[in-house]
Order: C-alpha cells, then sequence, then structure tokens
C-alpha cells in the first residue's frame, strides 16, 4: 500500500512539472540521441535579474564513441535571453553559421534562439547540420519577439567582437562596466535609470572599441522611453560626471531618446568620432491636411451641363404633370369651387380678335 501511494506521489510530481520542462531538450537530433540528464544544473549568470523561468537543463548526447554536453535555459522573453547571451559573449569568440545570435570559442557553442540560451560542450565533434538540427528542435519552445532595437546603434567600426554588453537592470550593468575595465562606473546604474526602483525604464548597450593606439574606448548607450525622460535623466547625470576626478573626460550627450557616454576616453576627438558613428537616426514628420486643386477637362464641363439640363427638364415635365393631375383632381372633388368660379373672377380682357369672348375659356 505504502508503494501504491509512493509511486502516485512521483507520479503527481512529473505530472506537476512544465510541459517545457520535459521536453525542451529533444530526445534525438541528427545523429545524436540523448543519453543521460543532469539533475542538479547551475543556471547562468542574470537570471535572477533576466527571469529564468523553469531553470537550466543540461544533458549528454551521443553519436558513437562521441559524446557532447548540451545546456539550455528559458527566461522570459527574447529580450531578458538577450542580456544573458551577452553576458557569456568574450572577445576572441568568432561567428557560427548555425544561427544569427551564435559565437564560438574553443570547443563551445553559446547562442541565443528567441528566449533561450543554448550551450554546447564539444561541439566540434558535431556538424553544422545536426547543430542546426538541435537548434530546429527548440523552435516550438521559443518566443520570436523581436530583440531590442538598441543593439543595431552600436557603430560597426572598430568594434571588438565579444564585448557586446546589453542589460535592462542594474546587476547587467554592473557586469558590463567590470568586463569591460570601467568598473569605476559601475555605481551609475541608479543615475541612469537602470535601478529596479527606477521610473525612467532605460535599457543600456556596451561595447568596446579599437581606437588604433593599442587601446580600447568604451561606449555606453541608454535608451529611453522618450526624449522627455532622457533629457531629465541628462540633467541627472551631467553634475555627477563633472563632481567625481575619476570620471574626468567623460561626457553625456543625448540624441532624442539616446544618452551617450564614452566612459573614460582617451582623447575628445576619439568619444566624438566614435559618437558620429553611432547608428541611430531620428527623424520628425509633420502630416496636415491638403487639398489638390485641377481645372476639370472641357469633356467634363460639356458633360456636367448637359445632365444638369436633362435634369431641370425631367423635373419640370414631373412637376407640370403633378399640377396637372392635382388640378384635375380638385375640379373632379370640388366642381366650381376652386377652378371654374366665373361668378367670383372676373378678367378683363382686350378683345383684339374678332372672337366672342367668354370668361369660362381661362378656367
Amino acid at each position: 500500500m505504502r508503494k501504491t501511494l509512493l509511486g502516485l506521489v512521483l507520479l503527481a510530481l512529473v505530472l506537476a512539472l512544465p510541459v517545457d520542462a520535459q521536453q525542451l531538450l529533444p530526445a534525438q537530433f541528427g545523429t545524436w540521441t540523448k543519453s543521460a540528464c543532469l539533475e542538479k544544473v547551475e543556471e547562468a549568470a542574470l537570471s535572477a535579474e533576466a527571469g529564468g523561468k523553469e531553470g537550466a537543463f543540461s544533458c549528454s548526447y551521443a553519436s558513437g564513441a562521441n559524446k557532447l554536453q548540451v545546456w539550455v535555459q528559458k527566461f522570459h522573453d527574447p529580450t531578458a535571453a538577450y542580456e544573458v547571451y551577452t553576458s557569456g559573449l568574450k572577445p576572441g569568440m568568432m561567428a557560427s553559421f548555425v544561427g544569427n545570435n551564435a559565437a564560438v570559442s574553443e570547443n563551445r557553442l553559446w547562442m541565443l534562439t528567441g528566449n533561450l540560451v543554448l550551450r554546447v560542450d564539444s561541439q566540434n565533434l558535431a556538424s553544422e547540420s545536426d547543430l542546426r538540427a538541435l537548434v530546429k528542435s527548440f523552435d516550438r519552445h521559443t518566443d520570436k519577439t523581436p530583440l531590442p532595437d538598441i543593439r543595431s546603434f552600436l557603430p560597426s567600426t572598430g568594434l571588438v567582437q565579444g564585448t557586446q554588453r546589453y542589460s535592462q537592470g542594474p546587476d547587467g550593468y554592473q557586469a558590463a562596466v567590470k568586463a569591460l575595465d570601467r568598473a569605476a562606473y559601475a555605481d551609475l546604474a541608479t543615475e541612469l535609470g537602470l535601478g529596479p526602483k527606477s521610473a525612467s525604464d532605460g535599457e543600456a548597450m556596451l561595447a568596446g572599441f579599437n581606437n588604433g593606439r593599442g587601446g580600447q574606448e568604451v561606449l555606453l548607450l541608454v535608451l529611453y522611453p522618450t526624449p522627455q525622460v532622457a533629457e531629465q535623466q541628462l540633467h541627472h547625470i551631467k553634475p555627477l560626471l563633472e563632481s567625481k576626478p575619476e570620471f574626468a573626460g567623460t561626457t553625456a550627450e543625448r540624441d532624442a531618446s539616446l544618452v551617450s557616454l564614452v566612459l573614460s576616453p582617451s582623447t575628445p576627438e576619439m568619444a566624438a568620432r566614435l559618437r558620429k558613428a553611432i547608428k541611430y537616426d531620428t527623424e520628425i514628420t509633420w502630416n496636415e491636411p491638403a487639398t489638390t486643386l485641377t481645372d476639370p477637362t472641357w469633356f467634363q464641363v460639356l458633360k456636367t451641363v448637359f445632365f444638369a439640363a436633362a435634369g431641370i427638364c425631367v423635373f419640370a415635365a414631373i412637376g407640370g404633370l403633378i399640377y396637372g393631375v392635382f388640378r384635375l383632381l380638385l375640379k373632379r372633388l370640388f366642381p366650381g369651387k376652386v377652378f371654374d368660379r366665373t361668378k367670383n373672377v372676373e378678367l378683363l380682357q382686350l378683345g383684339l380678335n374678332s372672337k366672342e369672348i367668354k370668361p369660362d375659356d381661362f378656367y
């Protein structure tokens, strides 16, 4: 009885697990078959801020004598997953053709697909087609909403691949500036509107750029919901940058809803050149009501005249017919009372012809 009860409890716990937790990692992809899964899996950095859903899952796959390990974690949306994905990038990583957001470092594949972050260890043992099949198996579990627009604002010239960092909260921002060797700016998260209790709702994008002198410039972009919020944050940031010596040379500028900072630039000219290369354009349009006056053609004029004349003739004919019917009807219903009243009405006549004058002729 106890064994039966214990079995029912275990079955209920298994059924209570989210469907995604049971089916997120496929049983097979390409020539690879799932062999075993880890019970305790370490979650990705920034999982708490990004809102990891069911935690991370990791299983090993075998193809003949070869083995590889697949790790995956699901997040609230692609934006949150993108924050985690960029936190795992490192300089020197090469782009992979497995997907649009995929990087390879040594034998490890680090990838973003929808709201899933994926890691494949010993990926060099699998073919590109097998890895594409693995990514394809996640399609029914992923959210396909677009990634944040701010990622496309970074300049292309001089960009050090693997240094891109996206943040929608203080943890991601602080980890980013430390990874880019700008730890002195870690305490600016709240002033930039990235704090957990901030009403500014800003999102940040950072990256490193070669300055051609053996050094690296760090560009920080912060995008706000409206230009008004961006202007308010700018007035709050500028005095702080000017008051502390560790921020010497760092200035903040606003373009519509975007605030840009070059953190501790090597020269003001380098900072200006980097800002000028930012791919962020604003366009204000004003739509006013407008009319176009054109002269009608002669054919249209004549057509309108003929139709108008025909309309008047038809109206006159119908009006005459209605009046005639009305007159006949009154003469029949009220004989001698409305019309033919020769005793009450007389008309003066000149009598210019020889015909005998009879007043009844006019009624």
